[in-house]
């Protein structure tokens, strides 16, 4: 979870786009600086349409306007892609890159804790749990993990316990919903992987209950 300095309200970033967190917090209404943002950004694009008239440059769809044409772009037609798709090659060869990866997907608002990225403030506190009782953790690779169509996909655990072959994973009520199916056929492949299901538990993780 990640929360608002503002607003102090939490959000889950999992189904949300790259940048959305910065791009709430730099509006919430309860930012001290959004009237001075708005104000800025209004102040910036008059400036920028004033330049555009008195140099007289403008982009190809402005210039074509002015001189009576039409510019259909295909990255602005809303038909273009309708009824178009991948390719089953194209399809093939993006699973492959992304099987490949070993990367894990990042989110903006990481957390930096000794040189290492942490994605919520639930990954902090177990991180600083586990320091706390002295127990080796680390960031693991992926895991590969067969669907109930039988598509392989890769699975990200946040932290594994090489000492006890033990991997931990948070996540929040709303995510473990959203992925059932998902975990429903991780957990039947893999009998080391614990999901803690509260920042509690990521608190007060012991391993002895694993």
């Amino acid at each position: 979870m990640n929360k608002c300095k503002h607003c102090k309200e939490e959000f889950d970033l999992c189904d949300k786009p790259s940048g959305w967190m910065a791009n709430h917090s730099r509006w919430c209404k309860e930012n001290p600086k959004r009237t001075e943002y708005k104000n800025g950004s209004l102040k910036a694009v008059a400036a920028m349409n004033l330049a555009k008239k008195e140099s007289g440059i403008t982009n190809q769809y402005d210039k074509a306007k002015s001189e009576g044409k039409q510019i259909v772009s295909p990255l602005i037609n809303n038909n273009y892609w309708k009824g178009r798709k991948h390719t089953e090659k194209s399809k093939q060869l993006m699973k492959e890159k992304a099987l490949s990866s070993p990367h894990r997907r990042l989110r903006r608002g990481i957390i930096e804790y000794n040189g290492i990225m942490l994605d919520s403030s639930w990954e902090l506190e177990l991180a600083k749990r586990l320091d706390e009782c002295n127990i080796t953790w680390l960031r693991p690779s992926p895991l590969p993990w067969i669907d109930k169509d039988g598509i392989t996909h890769n699975y990200f655990p946040d932290f594994y316990l090489p000492e006890y072959n033990l991997y931990l994973d948070p996540k929040n009520p709303q995510a473990i919903k959203v992925q059932n199916e998902k975990l429903k056929c991780l957990l039947n492949q893999y009998d080391n992987i614990v999901i803690l299901n509260s920042l509690e538990s990521c608190k007060n993780y012991n391993i002895s209950n694993k």
